[in-house]
């Protein structure tokens, strides 16, 4: 395994979001498979579909670590908590949460320009989402669009129904709504990468991303989002944060680490 080299990580840092080329291997891309099909056949509480009916699907589900062996062991096990490690800088990295996207062809549902930060109990800076597609992903079939440089402006933004756009009203307030960045596309940078299975992207919590939708014939685009954190997160209640079914009894302010968020880096001291 080729951990990413210093002009990724200084890339990763400035821009916000980064692509990193055969980093999982076919057993691994297997193991994933695997725990998607479980995932999709007995679906958590936390499982929903945005796509409208008969238009195709676009689901989601969290939190599978939890009852899924297969995306347990890939996240114990795979390079992909050395890699977080590598990118944070950071000297003991938590699991967040894990989060299953699959949308299926002929779904019309994009989703919607967003930061992952917002949507979780932390506040700080070290926190990375790997994104990992197991089917060739591009335009056509929902790639991930992101605004260069976004994780730097100091800003969170309200969260939205991701595949609805709808504002989530309970949320906390944080700078208001997300900008108009289709509105006004000459104002932002924005980048995608066409991936293969073996691909991943990397980017910060704080980084505004969306994705094309699936107006595909025949191209199915399964992908999982691991989020892992580094040495400055802690504890930060909000009244939303939909990817969680209890509240873990940690202190504000404090540290993250407990049974819902255990530690996966390094590995002899792994929790999870």
């Amino acid at each position: 395994m080729a951990l990413p080299t210093e002009k990724i990580v200084s890339d990763w840092r400035r821009d916000g979001a980064a692509c990193l080329r055969q980093v999982f291997d076919q057993a691994w891309l297997d193991l994933l498979e695997e725990g998607v099909e479980t995932s999709r056949i007995a679906p958590s509480e936390l499982s929903k579909d945005y796509a409208k009916d008969g238009e195709g699907s676009f689901f989601t589900d969290h939190a599978m670590h939890r009852r899924v062996p297969q995306i347990r062991d890939f996240i114990a096990n795979s390079p992909i908590a050395e890699i977080g490690a590598r990118l944070l800088e950071a000297e003991k990295v938590n699991l967040i949460d894990d989060h299953l996207l699959v949308k299926e062809p002929g779904t019309a549902n994009p989703t919607y320009w967003h930061q992952d930060q917002p949507y979780f109990n932390f506040v700080g800076e070290d926190y990375c989402s790997f994104w990992i597609p197991l089917d060739p992903v591009d335009e056509t079939n929902g790639t991930l669009r992101f605004v260069i440089g976004s994780h730097l402006w100091k800003k969170e933004f309200k969260p939205v129904l991701i595949g609805k756009g709808e504002v989530v009203e309970q949320a906390d307030k944080f700078d208001g709504l997300a900008p108009d960045i289709d509105g006004n596309p000459n104002d932002y940078e924005t980048r995608t990468w066409d991936l293969t299975p073996g691909d991943c992207l990397a980017f910060h919590g704080k980084m505004l991303h969306g994705a094309y939708p699936n107006l595909s014939s025949g191209s199915p685009r399964r992908a999982i989002s691991i989020r892992l954190t580094g040495d400055d997160i802690v504890w930060h209640p909000r009244q939303y944060a939909p990817a969680e079914s209890d509240q873990p009894g940690l202190t504000p302010g404090g540290p993250i680490d407990c049974e819902d968020y255990p530690i996966v880096w390094p590995v002899d001291q792994q929790t999870i």
